[in-house]
């Protein structure tokens, strides 16, 4: 009720402290066994922690008395920012910066499940700062709107630490990747594999040991985020991954084969090499394709054009094979053409095009060129290059991601209790 004042304009009404709370999660049909409330600002329900919402009662406060006292109105938006800038600055420390283990909240680590809190809350503020700069706006005089500039500064600092939570997603599965799946890639023999025929069922391809560790925990992360995550922002976090993952599944099989007369990469015992045969190379990249297409086939994840199958073929040299052309349709598009109305078309002109349309076809009928122009056709190209780069704490993040399917819910009550202390 108090969420629906604010963002309906009547901020200024009346309301008890502590009403937010109960009428929040009585609104939403919240009941005794629900651990993490949950609102809803502009269509879009957020799953977020007690604090978040005692934060939301307090500006709502501040607001009643600016309404009440036009005169502290202009302390009303220090006040307002001091406690916005508050819960950004702690959540922070608590959470990206890993103070929740040592604080009151005792928790074991940070995982996904907390990272996703977080950017909920994050989430529903910045929703709620353009009707709390609007409320602010109506009790103080023209002269004094220089004062809310403040708020689109806060907002700013709400957007970045947002982003830098989506990151960490990102740099959780790159720890498991890159510290934990890597040292997977010495030993796999891709022409050994291409001739063992269990390898291949009526189910698809069974995968070597790193890119199905690759698929296995994007899928565990997938769990956890879909049942937190409204379908914008997993959308969002899973786009951020996907293109970590189309990048670096080459980029460590190319490193791996370059380092195999050296050091393995990740730390292997064995080393890699890259298959020789038509058969390995095909199963490689069959291997590969199989990972990719599973990943896209993920519910509520925006399919993603993935590149890794490209970029290794054109590393191995070899040609993928193509999509056949649709005789059928050819032949309509054929019979379309012929239907057309020529009626009101000059002879001359008729005859002059057709004859440019002989020398265009004469052009191409030297095997040489024809070859040429087919060989520049068929080029692959690779994938954009990533923009976005992973921090580089991965073994903390893949010791933290390990730990992610399993955690138990009440890590997020906790985390929630630590960012009121």
């Amino acid at each position: 009720m108090a969420l629906t004042r604010l963002c309906s304009g009547r901020a200024g009404v009346s309301t008890s402290r502590g009403r937010l709370a109960r009428s929040t999660s009585q609104d939403e049909g919240a009941s005794s066994t629900t651990k993490s409330p949950e609102a809803e600002v502009e269509g879009i329900r957020y799953k977020v922690v007690w604090s978040c919402l005692l934060l939301v009662e307090m500006v709502m406060t501040n607001i009643e008395a600016a309404a009440r006292f036009q005169s502290l109105a202009s302390n009303v938006v220090g006040k307002v920012s001091e406690l916005l800038r508050l819960f950004n600055s702690r959540s922070t420390q608590l959470v990206l910066g890993a103070g929740a283990i040592h604080s009151a909240a005792r928790l074991k680590s940070i995982n996904a499940k907390h990272l996703s809190l977080v950017t909920q809350c994050l989430g529903m503020i910045i929703a709620l700062l353009p009707h709390v700069r609007a409320a602010l706006m109506a009790q103080l005089p023209h002269k004094q709107h220089t004062l809310l500039t403040d708020l689109d500064k806060i907002k700013k600092e709400y957007a970045d630490h947002n982003e830098n939570v989506l990151n960490k997603f990102v740099s959780i599965i790159g720890g498991i990747v890159e510290h934990g799946l890597a040292k997977h890639i010495g030993g796999t023999n891709f022409d050994a594999r291409a001739e063992d025929s269990k390898l291949t069922t009526e189910n698809g391809v069974t995968c070597c040991v790193f890119l199905e560790g690759v698929l296995t925990n994007t899928r565990k992360m997938h769990q956890v985020l879909s049942a937190l995550l409204p379908p914008e922002h997993l959308q969002d976090v899973f786009s951020r991954i996907f293109a970590f993952i189309d990048q670096k599944i080459p980029a460590l099989l190319i490193s791996a084969a370059e380092n195999r007369g050296g050091a393995p990469a990740g730390g292997s015992s064995a080393t890699f090499s890259f298959p020789t045969t038509d058969a390995g190379k095909k199963r490689l990249l069959d291997e590969v394709a199989s990972i990719t297409a599973d990943l896209n086939a993920l519910e509520g994840v925006f399919p993603w054009e993935f590149s890794a199958a490209s970029v290794l073929a054109k590393t191995l040299e070899y040609q993928m094979a193509t999509e056949p052309v649709n005789q059928e349709s050819t032949k309509e598009d054929d019979i379309a053409d012929s239907n057309v109305d020529t009626s009101h078309v000059n002879p001359a002109e008729v005859e002059t095009k057709t004859d440019t349309g002989d020398d265009v076809k004469s052009s191409t009928d030297n095997p040489a060129e024809a070859e040429a122009e087919a060989d520049t056709n068929d080029d692959v190209k690779s994938g954009d290059e990533i923009a976005s780069e992973v921090d580089g704490d991965g073994d903390a993040s893949g010791q933290q991601a390990e730990s992610v399917p399993g955690d138990d819910q009440a890590d997020n009550e906790s985390s929630a209790n630590g960012s009121c202390s």
